[in-house]
Formats: structure tokens, sequence, C-alpha cells
């Protein structure tokens, strides 16, 4: 089976996955990389179809939609109806070369905008696709609210990322009379609600016994610049790291937290923003996480009831996979996505 992969990302379930299927020979490629320039790249995407279709390519697996987002676009109405197009363009290219497209839905509808009208888009790649693949049931509920219903359907949760060290028993929180220890952990993006989060704290009165820590990469300056002034409106309570986190350094910052926190933007439908780091706080939790899953559940209870159901099903996964044996939880994966591609290819 050859698989056309798009886009590339730096974000490490791509090589856990796709090595896993490498394994079971599976041979993947990346499409939308023929030049440094990312937008000659998105318009030489219709021709690169062709030219892997005449090369033996048949089935294209497309993660995030945010490959065809155009410089501009967020600011520019005009630029997202033409990403739009473009987008619409593409997926009539992969149905007339007769390639077949697996959409995985690690997002039901992007956390920046993309398209100018994203509820259109995202019913055009569900109609365009052969196969929709899911984290978790939730999601395939939120596409049918949006009036989008895949043909076919597969529930493939993610393999787990390992705890980089050895896990230890957890005290209960604020034991000791220490302080309740929040975390968020992950990059730091405008659409993950940080903002919110430090206001929240900066907000607290003094006889409130909590901390916030902030750890991951900041690449936005201007966010930056915001966080860094309302930590210190925080005082003590808030510390930023903003960096990115080693990672030896992982799970002891996972294991001393007591609440991993996440709040995504209201309103914006498919924002399952902490479902990775959810799997990766509990797999910090310890060989017997009585409490961690839990708390990894109340975590995001103020998100809308689907998001909430997401994340505890990704607790309860990580739970039922243990610690350790890390390497066949993405095996499992990769081979439940390979059967799955399989599916959605021409009989």
């Amino acid at each position: 089976m050859k698989i056309l992969a798009l886009p590339r990302d730096a974000n490490p379930y791509q090589n856990l996955l796709y090595g896993e299927m490498r394994q079971l020979n599976v041979q993947v490629s990346y499409m939308g990389r023929l030049t440094p320039s990312r937008t000659i790249n998105l318009l030489l995407l219709p021709a690169e179809l062709a030219a892997r279709r005449l090369a033996g390519g048949r089935l294209v697996h497309l993660h995030w939609r945010f490959a065809f987002a155009v410089p501009g676009g967020p600011r520019s109405p005009a630029l997202r109806r033409l990403a739009q197009a473009w987008f619409g363009i593409w997926l009539r290219t992969v149905r007339l070369l007769g390639m077949r497209l697996v959409w995985t839905a690690h997002n039901v509808l992007p956390h920046s905008p993309v398209f100018a009208d994203e509820a259109s888009a995202l019913r055009a790649l569900v109609r365009a696709s052969d196969l929709v693949i899911a984290h978790s049931p939730s999601t395939l509920r939120e596409l049918s609210a949006l009036g989008a219903e895949p043909r076919r359907t597969a529930v493939i949760p993610q393999g787990r990322f390992a705890p980089a060290g050895p896990t230890a028993s957890l005290p209960t929180p604020g034991a000791g009379g220490r302080p309740c220890q929040f975390l968020f952990f992950g990059q730091v993006l405008e659409y993950k609600g940080v903002e919110e989060l430090l206001r929240a704290f900066a907000d607290m009165t003094e006889g409130v016994a909590a901390r916030l820590t902030v750890a991951g990469d900041c690449p936005d300056a201007r966010l930056r610049s915001r966080l860094q002034a309302l930590a210190r409106s925080g005082g003590e309570r808030i510390a930023l790291r903003l960096e990115r986190v080693p990672d030896e350094e992982v799970t002891p910052l996972l294991a001393a937290a007591d609440q991993i926190s996440y709040i995504p933007q209201v309103g914006r439908v498919g924002s399952l923003n902490g479902a990775a780091a959810a799997a990766t706080a509990t797999a910090a939790a310890g060989p017997t996480p009585a409490t961690r899953p839990g708390r990894a559940r109340r975590a995001p209870a103020s998100l809308p009831p689907t998001h909430a159901q997401a994340h505890a099903a990704t607790a309860r996964s990580a739970r039922r996979q243990g610690t350790r044996g890390d390497r066949a939880g993405w095996s499992r994966t990769g081979t439940r996505r390979r059967n799955g591609c399989r599916r959605g290819r021409r009989p």
C-alpha cells in the first residue's frame, strides 16, 4: 500500500503513526514539499497529485486543513474565499484522478481561519472522503451536528506518548498544606485560551492556594508579550516557561501537577486541543493512577459536552494501555489505521 500524506507536521504524531505503518509494509510519502516555498507547493498540489498518480499512488491521507491556508488569509476574507475555491479544486482533482481520500478528523473545524465558510468546506471534505477516521466517537457526533455525514467511518484512538522518565506514586492534591498546582502543557497558541487561564489566576483573591505553570513554546511574539504582562500581574502564583520542554523533563513536570488545564476558545467547535496532552499527562501518572485520570477527565469540564467526552475517552484509553507498552499502543494504532486505509481504497 502506498499512502500520500498531507501535510507534514513537526508534531511527533505522524512519525509514530507512520513508523508503525511502515513496519507493516506500508509506503508513506509526504506531499506539498516540492520547493522551499509553501505558497508554490500549494499551487502545485493538483499537478503533484497527477504525477503521484502516474507513479502508482492511489490513496491520499489528509490530516490538517491548514495545508491549504494562504498567507494573509486569517486577516482577509477574500483570500480565505480563494483558499476555499482552491481546496475544492484539489478535492475534485483527487476524484478525477481515480484516487481515494482518507481524512483523519483531528479537529472538526480548524483552530485558525483557513476558509471563508469553514462549515461548507467541512461538508465538501466529508463528501469527498472515502473514509473519515476519528480519535473518538464524539468527533463523529460533532460532524453530524454540522451536517457532515461520512459514508464510511473508523474510530481509532491515537497511540500514547510514552513517559520520558520513571513515574512515581502521586500525592493527594494540596496535601501537606501546599498550594494546588495547575499546569498548562503544550505549544502555546492563541486558540488554546491561555490568556483566559492567566487572567483567571491573576484575578484570584490572595486567599486561594493555587499556582499555575504554563510550559511550552510560544511562537507568536505578540501573544508571548501579552502573557508575560499577565504573569507579572499575577505575581508568584503564575510561572511562565515559554520554551520547548526537553523530553526528559516532561514526566516530572506533569507528575508535579494536580490539574492539567485547557480552555479552548468558547464557541469553537472541534477544539480538542488537549487530547494528546491528556494522554501524555495520564501516562505520567504512574503505574496505578487512581486519581490522575479522574483529574484529567475533570480538567475540561467547562467545555461543551462532546469536548469533555472526548477528553474523558482519551484518559480512559490511556489508563487501559498502562504506563508502559507505548510501542504496542502505537502498533495497534498503526495496524488499525492501515486496515482503515484499505477500506478507503477502490475495491
